[in-house]
């Protein structure tokens, strides 16, 4: 019986040090530096540093607090490859167009102009891409006669 219980506190000591190692344990480890970031995001809001209206900028704080607390919340991706990657659910044309608009005109036919502001509201980037349809049509003119010409 003896051999029994300690096989069993072994056991249970090894779940917990199992657990103890898991990301719900870790999330509640770091649980002063979320407390903290929210904080400061708080206070930002109430002293009008950011960009929102106050009952926006506090209900954004607090929904980004409650997703720290869930571990699901990542800023650590790179901006540029984040918006590149929306793009792969297009295909073709869609897809080329959106890439143009993320990371700049890559040809010489196409044309990128950003406006906007983020504190405005929004940032509008705009891609202009010119094809030909068709091939050219040249129309050669008759050079004029001598006789014609004015004058004369």
């Amino acid at each position: 019986m003896k051999n029994t219980a300690a096989t069993l506190c072994g056991l249970v000591l090894a779940g917990l040090s199992s657990i103890a190692g898991s990301p719900v344990f870790a999330a509640s480890a770091s649980a002063p530096a979320a407390k903290a970031t929210y904080l400061k995001e708080r206070a930002d809001c109430e002293t009008g540093k950011t960009a929102q209206d106050r009952a926006t900028c506090l209900k954004e704080a607090g929904a980004a607090a409650d997703e720290r607390k869930r571990n699901r919340l990542d800023n650590s991706g790179s901006l540029p490859q984040n918006a590149a990657d929306r793009c792969n659910a297009l295909t073709g044309a869609e897809r080329s167009d959106c890439l143009a608009r993320v990371k700049g005109a890559s040809g010489a036919n196409q044309r990128t102009t950003t406006s906007g502001s983020v504190a405005g509201g929004g940032v509008m980037k705009e891609t202009t891409t010119t094809t030909t349809v068709g091939s050219p049509t040249i129309v050669t003119l008759p050079a004029p006669s001598s006789a014609s010409a004015p004058g004369k």
